[in-house]
């Protein structure tokens, strides 16, 4: 019998098999498409014939496919197998999915935990690397060695299956964020005449700002205090508005910054002028 079974073998579901034997656990390994657990069996590890093979191989096995859905489709026909067995599913998908799948394993006497992975596969395995987790706290203390051999800082964030889209959607959107931030930034740029090289160049300035601007979300929001911050949302609103200003006299796309005053002009007619940009959670929280 093998310590951890791994269904699914796409560039993630590798580097979560291969991390695993190079920790040294035993390693089952199954995928629709067998020529991929080729270089994992060549790396140590045991190939099942079948899903149901892989889950009977392993007290737990790591499911890592397309979707939540894709993997209640291939767990609904595996039932006799997932008693007594723990489910890490990997995979993506939304909060109904999530709980859908939770419900289904708990049906048919299996234990689970749904995580989502925070980083690229050759992060796999590193210190800082972190899985965010849901489930049952005692299945997350029996299987967190497992866990954090994949990602050195991964954590159980919640029990409830449900709760993990909406922290993927958030972190998703926090990065994002950035991302398009840097879009934008370069589309004005271009209007401007300034090399794009010069622009990517000055990006690590800004970067340089994201501590202390976690640091004013942080001192704020958990405890809902948005009292005497050091920028006002008045402040933000009057530097946004200048940057939407510059966008739209260079004819840049400017539906990013249109955002980001029209947010700042909510909180100012709501009265919220001297208050935290971050009063915002609960403005449009409260809608």
């Amino acid at each position: 019998m093998s310590d951890v079974s791994v269904i699914g073998l796409g560039a993630m579901g590798s580097a979560l098999a291969r991390t695993l034997l190079e920790n040294g656990y035993a390693v089952t390994v199954w995928n629709r498409t067998a020529e991929k657990a080729e270089p994992l069996v060549s790396a140590g590890a045991t190939a099942a014939g079948s899903a149901a093979e892989a889950i009977a191989a392993s007290p737990a096995t790591i499911t890592c496919i397309a979707s939540h859905d894709k993997t209640i489709e291939l767990l609904s026909g595996l039932a006799p197998s997932l008693r007594g067995k723990t489910i890490i599913e990997l995979s993506t998908g939304g909060a109904t999915e999530a709980e859908a799948l939770a419900k289904l394993l708990s049906e048919n006497g299996a234990s689970w935990l749904i995580g989502i992975i925070n980083a690229y596969p050759t992060a796999i395995g590193k210190s800082e690397t972190v899985l965010s987790i849901v489930g049952a706290d005692q299945v997350w203390e029996t299987w967190k060695p497992v866990i954090t051999a994949l990602g050195g800082s991964s954590t159980r964030v919640g029990e409830e299956a449900g709760m993990l889209a909406a922290l993927f959607g958030a972190l998703f959107t926090t990065r994002q964020g950035f991302m398009f931030g840097m879009i934008y930034g370069g589309l004005v740029c271009k209007k401007a005449g300034i090399p794009l090289d010069t622009f990517a160049n000055q990006v690590p300035v800004s970067m340089g700002m994201l501590p202390s601007y976690h640091k004013y979300f942080a001192d704020t929001v958990p405890q809902g205090n948005f009292d005497n911050p050091p920028a006002t949302i008045t402040t933000y609103a009057a530097a946004l508005d200048d940057a939407l200003s510059t966008f739209k006299t260079l004819g840049a796309p400017a539906e990013l910054p249109q955002l980001f005053s029209d947010l700042a002009h909510s909180g100012l007619d709501a009265g919220l002028g001297d208050k935290a940009l971050t009063a915002l959670v609960e403005l449009l929280g409260n809608d």
